[in-house]
């Protein structure tokens, strides 16, 4: 039976058994206005369910503190952390008397220790509203008017504004280049050039602008290359021989790798842009000094798309702390921030601190990539985004489910577990990482990237399915 008392209807994943259970394992409290229920960076304890009164969501930046929305009785709080265990990324309070049914956490890992499925519906459930109400955030984003979170209000420009970007001469012909060899439409490349100046260090000196923007377009033009070829054509012997041209201690002069007849001008296109790249990147006031981090630095680019391909291959070899580990290299963010080191001198002992904050940043920027770009990989059976590893780990789909379901009910079965709002969380966990890491360093204004990551997930967001 699923006739829910009222402060349960929304969970139908419940059974009736389930919600007297909840109200048994909770107790209720009363507490006066401006009484705080969550607060911001500690780990609730407890799933919370506001039974009578209202209450105020604030998000606490610096010295201000931003209201994002209000609840009223019936709402689910602390959902989020209570099924991920992180700590809490906003602030509760209550606005009037209110009464609270709280859940403590042990109780409910003690029921499920005897009752694996009603634990299995609970965390269902939760994933489920946590979704909804992702999409509904994400909707509201990018409407017109003032956006309802900072971070979001980053990304201002309409989509239909990167239209009118014009690219330089030099990637405007790569571009053409790809066309004959690709099946990535033009927009691509102006939303990437919008996310690439978005996200330079503020280091870069003017003169040498242009010339790095164009530098990291033509590198991730060469990088939908390589990935494509790994990815869609689904050969680790076809990816090796493209990764036998990068740094080939013959430059220009080695020999083209052998491949099949129809892939020579795919490979050949390969070996153009990357001397091109070269040729731009050496050109660079400091390069010299950076040489050995650039190429340690594309090295675990390629390592990370080698790991899609051995994933690919064999799905059970999937796994978040690998996938975490080896995937967000592939956003290039790393490269890139050593090429704007390669334009303009830091103080040498900030190395370590402007490299953790770039990695965290190259990670948050993949999350994005990964919410923007996860659906279109489900017809391709190109499972490598962790929010399929998360769906596996989860109990959501099997190996087995991921290679033979159709890809319209693999798609729906993620949409409606909530992997999607799980990943996003792990994006908030790792921008307040940064807004820590960020005082470390003083040789230029870090707050420009991290301004810069907030606008990138925004962008993400809004190109679902463009790019």
């Amino acid at each position: 039976m699923r006739n829910a008392p009222s402060h349960w209807s929304r969970f139908p994943e419940l059974l009736t058994n389930d919600h007297t259970l909840l109200d048994r394992l909770g107790t209720v409290t009363e507490y006066p206005a401006g009484s705080s229920l969550i607060t911001q960076g500690e780990r609730p304890d407890a799933l919370l369910l506001l039974l009578e009164g209202s209450a105020s969501v604030h998000l606490r930046r610096g010295g201000t503190s931003l209201e994002v929305d209000r609840v009223a009785s019936g709402e689910l709080l602390g959902e989020m952390s209570f099924l991920s265990n992180d700590l809490a990324s906003a602030s509760v309070v209550t606005l009037s008397p209110s009464r609270v049914l709280r859940i403590q956490r042990a109780a409910v890992e003690q029921q499920a220790a005897v009752d694996p499925g009603f634990a299995l519906r609970l965390y269902r459930g939760l994933a489920r509203l946590i979704a909804e109400r992702m999409r509904e955030r994400n909707t509201r984003l990018f409407a017109q008017g003032p956006a309802p979170v900072d971070y979001a209000a980053a990304w201002t420009d309409t989509l239909a504004s990167l239209r009118s970007i014009q690219l330089p001469a030099v990637v405007e012909r790569y571009v053409a280049a790809y066309e004959e060899v690709g099946h990535r439409g033009a927009f691509l490349w102006r939303w990437c050039w919008r996310g690439v100046d978005e996200t330079t260090l503020p280091l870069v000196p003017e003169a040498w602008k242009e010339h790095v923007l164009s530098t990291k377009l033509l590198a991730i033009i060469l990088n939908v290359l390589l990935d494509d070829l790994a990815d869609q054509r689904g050969s680790e012997q076809l990816l090796e021989a493209a990764l036998s041209i990068p740094f080939h201690p013959q430059g220009k002069a080695a020999p083209a790798p052998e491949v099949p007849a129809e892939e020579r001008r795919y490979f050949a296109l390969i070996a153009e842009l990357w001397h091109a790249l070269e040729e731009r990147v050496q050109a660079l006031p400091h390069h010299a000094a950076y040489r050995p981090l650039y190429v340690f630095d594309y090295q675990q680019v390629f390592n990370s798309m080698r790991h899609s391909v051995l994933t690919r291959n064999r799905p059970a070899l999937h796994n978040l702390a690998e996938n975490r580990a080896y995937s967000p290299h592939n956003m290039n963010m790393m490269v890139f921030a050593t090429i704007d080191l390669m334009t303009a001198p830091v103080v040498e002992m900030e190395l370590g601190a402007i490299r953790e904050t770039i990695w965290y940043a190259q990670s948050m920027g993949q999350i994005a990539n990964m919410t923007a770009t996860w659906r279109r990989e489900v017809p391709e059976r190109d499972f490598a985004s962790r929010v399929f590893v998360q769906a596996l780990e989860s109990g959501v789909l099997s190996p087995e489910q991921l290679q033979t379901l159709p890809p319209e009910e693999i798609t729906a079965r993620i949409e409606s577990s909530g992997m999607e709002a799980l990943l996003l969380a792990e994006w908030r966990e790792q921008r307040q990482r940064l807004d820590v890491l960020m005082a470390r360093v003083r040789s230029f204004d870090m707050a420009r990237l991290v301004r810069g990551v907030d606008t990138l997930l925004g962008m993400h967001l809004a190109a679902r399915g463009l790019i």
